[in-house]
């Protein structure tokens, strides 16, 4: 008998839903807003309507379900499935996401930060499929990270390894403070999805704020890189618009200044997955 998931990849605006069979196949696709201001409980309660509602598109009944896999913006304990915090959702601070969706659903819920199941999504379907080592970053309002090693999420101790944009640079500023989007709007006034327009017409502050994200996220990959030994490290988030512009300097400044033998052989490339990779990388998380 086929078996049916759901995937939720929730966001600070929109949360996003699919709903899949056993052979991965998106069965149906529901955007809903977050409605964050509108409280804890609102949040959760369009949560759970995006799942019935991808059910009934998909003609399943929601009992039924084999398994839920949620990706959210912040530290989770993806064993219990207790969110810590979300900052850009309000007043979302130690709630109990697994033990809600399971009373209210019956199956198997596994809960996620977004960058380690966008990470996922993308060692299972996107760039970096057929990679045993894998190193993912996003690049958007904030920075994350992922360690991936043979198709499996790292953890670490206490589950927060990968968290790439809360390194501490030299001046004791935070990574995320100073290549993130806003931050790359705060130092030079364009958006980051901006910079490639602005370049063709020799605008010299984009080209400024294109040097900025490959000097900075070179130099800082380049130690993950001497660190953690990848195959590949995969660019997702807002960065992942530029392109070749970002991605080829990017690529060579990790090759040149990680160690030598990390080094050899490692590809930078962008995401494949674009926007669904969360929700489609929130079903593998029932799949680990």
């Amino acid at each position: 008998m086929k078996k049916f998931f759901a995937g939720i990849d929730l966001g600070g605006t929109k949360i996003l839903t699919v709903i899949t069979d056993s052979d991965r196949s998106v069965l149906s696709k529901i955007r809903v807003p977050s409605e964050s201001l509108k409280g804890v409980d609102h949040v959760i309660g369009n949560m759970f309507r995006s799942v019935t509602e991808g059910c009934e598109a998909a003609g399943i009944d929601p009992r039924g379900l084999g398994g839920i896999g949620i990706g959210v913006p912040g530290p989770v304990d993806h064993k219990t499935g207790m969110v810590y915090d979300c900052p850009n959702l309000m007043n979302w601070k130690n709630i109990e996401v697994g033990r809600i969706f399971r009373e209210k659903f019956q199956t198997d819920i596994v809960v996620e930060n977004d960058a380690r199941v966008a990470g996922l999504a993308e060692v299972r379907f996107g760039a970096a499929k057929g990679y045993r080592h894998v190193f993912y970053v996003t690049v958007s309002t904030g920075i994350g990270g992922a360690i991936i090693t043979d198709g499996r999420i790292y953890h670490g101790a206490d589950g927060a390894a990968g968290e790439f944009g809360q390194f501490i640079l030299l001046d004791g500023s935070i990574m995320e403070s100073v290549y993130a989007g806003p931050a790359v709007e705060r130092l030079f006034g364009i958006k980051t999805e901006q910079i490639p327009s602005l370049i063709i017409t020799g605008d010299p502050g984009a080209q400024k704020a294109l040097d900025h994200l490959i000097h900075g996220l070179g130099i800082y990959l380049s130690n993950i890189t001497t660190l953690l030994n990848p195959e590949i490290i995969v660019i997702g988030g807002g960065v992942s618009c530029l392109g070749s512009i970002f991605i080829d300097p990017l690529q060579e400044m990790v090759k040149k200044n990680a160690f030598s033998i990390s080094s050899k052989n490692i590809k930078v490339v962008s995401a494949g997955l674009g926007t669904d990779s969360g929700a489609i990388g929130a079903v593998e998380l029932l799949f680990q």
